[in-house]
Formats: structure tokens, sequence, C-alpha cells
């Protein structure tokens, strides 16, 4: 087994006390500086100093505790990555912006055209977030001891009631900061770009879902919010926690409305919508050469046709009715989508399955099964049954002859393809995929916690409270009227519409972004290879070392400029101190970003992790919210749901596993132990690959970054690989 972990290049390291001291040196720079000023923005960017003085040490030793944790919990020494590593890493970009923030602050706090506002309320936003992770993080390491020794969950027997307090006491956290300023600062900049974007709208479109708000309070607080992120922050909070699935349908439904792949994706010489007619029960071969019936799918609302999108770039036989110029191909892919299922269909997902039939050059077949929450389990593994059973009885209907045949699928898709395949080995099918590649995918639909479960709560597209209503939906969990009640953001009329670079790269651009400089002179660079955490092949090695990679560079004298770039920042500063005048008109009360967790850091500062983390526990469990009732609801334990569940002799026989997960998912947990299940019990796992700074979803960034299209090439890489390897 390989594993391919870095595939932007090399990166850079530094250790990380020195970082965390050139933060303490800023912070206490700055507040010496602001401590006695006259403006109200002075006041408060010297009281965030202070903070982030005193509460930089706490936030180090908890890092260095997950730290001592982490390399006990990767998939193998040749493969670093699991939910500690993740959490150590946001709070690596977070320390790396505040020094960014900080050094700025530094070098022109006596300019007369300092924008003091942007900057203190930028420096606020980051201080929210390190307060945040600190409070977050006592609760994980406190929470170590339910973890047997290299687990990231939970034992799975037994009652899960008594894990919900550590999700409860994270969740009665202030979220906020994470869909402010900082929204998006722990991915890649052009992934950061795209959740800014998609943050506005989130909390744009959440207004026609409100019943109080007219159409004029509505374009005015469409203003608002791009024009205030304090602003837009605490109005996504607001929908996370109170929003319904239907809501979370309808959003996510929006990519369905789009035109991109026709507009800037190849041309398919076919791409069309069909159906699957059925014809009754389907004959399926077994392993002892007996014939089983495959029922056709009908639970809970009825037999219908399956439809599926047939995508292919060369007219192939079989696949039109007109002449073929090319035979029919041996290899076919069949694609299901994500969405949690609840939500998208194969026309959202468009975009890169034409760039994987130019690659692969072979016909791919994307299967829109029913969503939930009208057509809950197991409607959706019924349809992709029957249609698999009917690809294998019609193989030139597809322009296959029939030889390879592999499954992918993407988040909720590759929860499908996993659950299809199981199956398929309980009916003891003679015929099995090829190869099966599931893409950032969930493996265990329950409420527990692990690492890479936390990230939920900071994560701009799946947040907890939206990942545990489409687990709600999915499994058919009926809620109880007095929770459906409390939504205030359900919609009278239901919806009408059913993703690596290193930090010092990442720093780099935010500098060049902000006209600011770094001295390269003080990056370490390993240069002897025994000690450098990236090999020549790309692969990256575990490492326990204090590695940090931001830059704790000494103030540099910024480089000269001409006359025109000089006018220029000019007129963009004096534009910057317009914007905030305006910004500042939508600032009411004027209190910094996540200003309510101030009480809990000063009182988790004087108490153990333990002590801090039940002390929170215990006052969220005095709150009755819409999430605390939903972790109330019992999911089953059904390894066609979660595979998690599935026994080690089923998991033996399953076909090779290519698992492709992000750094930065809040699934990430999920791949890394069910991977290691698999292979523990035997299974085939042929590669696991972590892509840093890429958030859950990236396959559908692809046209608007490079780094998730980088991600999808090597997807289409493994997937070349399941067709041309030998069982």
């Amino acid at each position: 087994m390989m594993a391919q972990l870095s595939i932007l290049g090399p990166r850079h390291v530094v250790d990380r006390d020195s970082a965390f001291s050139e933060l303490k040196q800023l912070a206490v720079d700055n507040d010496a500086f602001f401590r006695n000023s006259t403006s109200t923005y002075g006041s408060r960017l010297a009281e965030c100093c202070q903070e982030i003085a005193l509460s930089s040490n706490l936030v180090q030793d908890l890092v260095k505790q997950m730290l001592i944790v982490s390399s006990k919990c990767d998939y193998d020494k040749n493969t670093p990555g699991n939910g500690y590593r993740s959490l150590i890493s946001v709070c690596d970009m977070a320390v790396c912006q505040l020094i960014s923030i900080l050094r700025d602050c530094s070098q022109n706090r006596s300019n007369i055209m300092f924008r003091i506002s942007h900057h203190c309320k930028e420096v606020e936003g980051f201080a929210a977030v390190l307060r945040f992770l600190i409070l977050a993080y006592q609760q994980v390491v406190a929470g170590m001891e339910m973890f047997a020794e290299s687990s990231l969950f939970p034992p799975l027997e037994g009652e899960y009631e008594r894990y919900t307090s550590f999700l409860r006491g994270i969740e009665s956290l202030d979220t906020s900061c994470f869909y402010a300023r900082p929204l998006g600062f722990q991915f890649s900049p052009s992934v950061a770009r795209i959740f800014r974007v998609i943050g506005f709208v989130l909390a744009t479109y959440s207004l026609s879902w409100d019943k109080e708000e007219g159409p004029i309070s509505s374009f005015f607080n469409s203003g608002k919010y791009l024009m205030s992120p304090e602003q837009r922050a605490l109005r996504i909070v607001k929908v996370i926690r109170e929003s319904d699935i239907e809501f979370c349908k309808g959003f996510w439904n929006l990519s369905e409305l789009g035109m991109m792949s026709k507009w800037f994706c190849p041309v398919m010489a076919v791409c069309d919508m069909r159906e699957i007619t059925l014809h009754g029960p389907l004959p399926l071969r077994t392993k002892s050469g007996e014939i089983i019936l495959v029922p056709e799918p009908s639970s809970h609302t009825g037999p219908r046709p399956i439809p599926y999108r047939i995508i292919s770039v060369v007219a192939r036989e079989g696949l039109t009715t007109s002449p073929a110029k090319h035979k029919a191909s041996p290899f076919l892919l069949i694609h299901c989508h994500g969405g949690g299922y609840v939500a998208t269909s194969s026309q959202s997902h468009e975009t890169y399955l034409r760039e994987w039939a130019c690659a692969i050059n072979c016909p791919i077949v994307s299967i829109d099964y029913s969503l939930a929450p009208e057509n809950p389990y197991p409607r959706a593994t019924e349809e992709v049954l029957y249609a698999y059973t009917y690809i294998l009885n019609n193989a030139k209907k597809f322009g296959w002859t029939g030889q390879k045949l592999v499954m992918v699928g993407d988040s909720a898709g590759g929860n499908l393809i996993t659950s299809i395949t199981l199956n398929l080995i309980q009916i003891n099918a003679a015929r099995l995929p090829d190869g099966i590649i599931p893409v950032y995918t969930p493996f265990l639909f329950q409420y527990l916690p692990s690492p890479s479960r936390v990230l939920s709560f900071m994560d701009p597209l799946l947040h907890m409270g939206v990942v545990i209503r489409c687990a709600a939906a999915y499994t058919g969990a009926k809620l109880d009227d007095e929770l459906a009640a409390k939504g205030s953001l359900s919609n009278s009329n239901t919806a009408q519409v059913n993703g690596h670079k290193s930090l010092y790269q990442y720093v780099d651009e935010v500098q060049k972004a902000q006209h600011l400089d770094f001295d390269d002179s003080v990056f370490d660079e390993y240069k002897d290879e025994k000690e450098s955490p990236v090999q020549e092949n790309g692969k990256r090695k575990a490492t326990d070392t204090n590695e940090l990679t931001p830059s704790t560079a000494k103030l540099v004298a910024p480089k000269k400029r001409t006359l025109s770039q000089s006018l220029a920042d000019t007129a963009a500063v004096a534009a910057g101190h317009a914007f905030d005048t305006v910004s500042d008109w939508f600032e009411s009360p004027r209190t910094p970003i996540g200003f309510n967790d101030k009480p809990k850091l000063n009182r988790a500062a004087t108490l153990t992790p333990q002590m801090a983390a039940k002390v929170q526990q215990e006052e969220a469990r005095e709150q009755e919210t819409n999430f605390s009732s939903l972790l109330k609801i019992d999911l089953p334990r059904d390894p066609l749901i979660s595979p998690m569940y599935a026994s080690p002799e089923l998991l033996r026989q399953l076909p090779p596993f290519y698992f492709v997960g992000c750094h930065l998912d809040p699934l990430l947990d999920d791949t890394i132990m069910f991977a290691r299940k698999l292979r523990d019990s035997g299974g085939t796992v042929r590669r696991l690959d972590i892509f840093d700074y890429i958030p859950h979803g990236f396959l559908n960034f692809t046209l608007v970054s490079p780094d998730c299209r980088e991600g999808s090439r090597l997807v289409i890489q493994r997937i070349k690989e399941a067709f041309f390897s030998e069982i």
C-alpha cells in the first residue's frame, strides 16, 4: 500500500516553539503601543493583544499533548494523517495569520493612513479563533481517555449516550469567528476565496426562508452581510443552529441551477439523462453458479424508473442510435454523487465528471438515486443495486464490453458504493466491482466524537449541525414535534428543488496580498533527506517533531516602490478607510466577534483541561438546544448504513479500495479507521491519499480552484490504477 500526501510540492518547516514565542512578542509589543490609545479600536486592539499574549501558552501546551498522541493514530508510519494532526494544523494556520497581521500592525501603526478599525477586527477575529481552539482542544485532550490506544473513535459496542457530552460541550462555544473575517483561513487561498462567496450567499439565501424578513429588509440585510463579515457570521451561525433539513437541501441544490459544465467543461459526444425502466426482478449470478433475483426498488415511495446520466467523450457502439466510430470500451465507471443523501444530483457533479471522461476515455454512468428525507434508507441502496444488476445484464447499452468495472463516489456517494458492495457480498454475487474509490466518505453514521469531527464546528460547509440532520434524514429517524417546532428557519413553502500547499506557500500568498515581506532566512528547510518530512517520491514521513510552517521572521524593511505604485497603494488605503467607515455602520452592538466566550477562557486558564472540559460540559447539559435534541436520536447500527460495523468476514471479501481523504475534512477519521479495519481484516487497501489544505467537497470546486483541480487529477490517476491493476 502506498500513500500520496503532498501533491503540490515540498513543505518548509520551522520550530513551533519559536513561532509561539514570536506571536507572544508581537502581541506584547502591540499591546504596549495601543494601551494608552484614546481610540475605541486602539483600546480593543490592546485588550486583544493582552489576551493573545496570555493564551498562547495555553494553546501551545494543548498542541503538545495532541502531538504526542497523533503519531499513534496514523494509518501507518508512511501515511501521517488523523484528526489530531488536523487540529494541530488549524492551530498552526491561526498562529500564522496572527503573526502576519500583528507584524503589519507593528510596521504601519505610526502611519497616518493606518486602518486601525480594520486591523483591530482582523486581530479580534483570529484571537477569537485562538480562544475557540483553546476551549475546544481542552475537550479533545480531556476526551482522550474515551478512546482506546491508537483509536480515533470510542468503542463501537455499548451505549453511546455518555459520549454526547463531548459534542455538546464544543457546540455550546461561539463558532461565529469561523464565518467572519477568518472564514476559510485554514484552507488554501484559492479555496478561502470560494468560501467567502459561499458564506455571503448562505447568509443572503437564508433570508428567503425567514418568515420575519420582508423584501425591503432582505435587500438591506444583503448589503449588510456583504459589508460586514461580523454580521454575516452571526447570521450563518443562526442558520446552522436553527435551520431544518429542507433549508439544507434548498441551499445545496443551488448548485443544480448552474450552467458551468456547458460553458467551461469539455464537450462530450454523449451526455444524456436516461432511465432504467423497471422490468421486474433482475437475474444475478452467484459464486455457486445459481441465479438469484434482485427485486425492483420500492421502499417508501413505490416502484419507479431509475434516472442516470451517461457521459462519454466519444460515441461508442450501443451508446447512440447513429453509427458509432468507436467500439465498446473494456472499462466502465459507475459514479454515485454526494450531498448527504438529501441533495444534489449528477448535474451538479457534471463539471468534474466530464474531465474524468476525457482523461479516462471510458463511459461514466452517474446514478441519480432517490433522496431523503422522502426516500430514506434503504431506497438508495435498492436503486443502485438494481441499476448495477441492470448494467451487468445490458453491458452493450452502456458502450461497455463487460470487462472492467470500477465504482467511485464522493461523500455520501462513497458510503453508498461501499454499502452496495457489502450487499453484493452478502447475497454471494459472483461479479463484484474491480475497484472501489470512496472520496472523503462517511463510514460511521453515528453521533460519536472523534478528533477530526471537531473540525465540523469550524467547517464552512460541513458543520456538525448539518451532518447530524443529514444522518437523521437518511436513516429515517423521526424528530419529535417539539424539536420540529424549534427551528425558526423553516420555510412555510417547502423547497422547490428536490479541497496541498505548504503553510510557507500559504503565508507567502497572504503576504503578497497584503504587501508584506518575510525574511526567508529564518525558515530552516531540512537539507538532509533523513531529517526531511518529505521524501523524493512525494510521500511524507510521519514526524513527532515540534514543527510549524509559518515564518517566525524578524521584521524587515519594505522594498522600495515606484511613485505610481505608491500612489496606487495610497488610493487603495483611502478606499479601505471608506469601506471601514461603511462597515462600522452595521456594527451594533460594537462588541468583538466571539466576545461571549471570554469568561470561559479566563476560567479555563486556571484549570486543567480535564477540569475545564467537565465544567463546560455541565453548563452545556443545562441548555436544551436543537443540537442536543438531535443527539438523542438513536441511529441504527447497520453495516449497510455504517460500513464500520461490517464484520471482518465481510470486509476481507471486498475488492481493492483506493481511499481519498482530506487533511481538513471532518470525516477524515472515518477514512483512517475504516481503512485500518479493512486492512486488519485481511482486505486490500491499495492506496490511501490525504490531501492538505483542500476541503470536503473539493471535487465540486475544480473549475475555480487550482488546488482542488490537482486533487481531482489524482483521483483520475487512482481510477486508472483500479482499471489496469490485477486483483
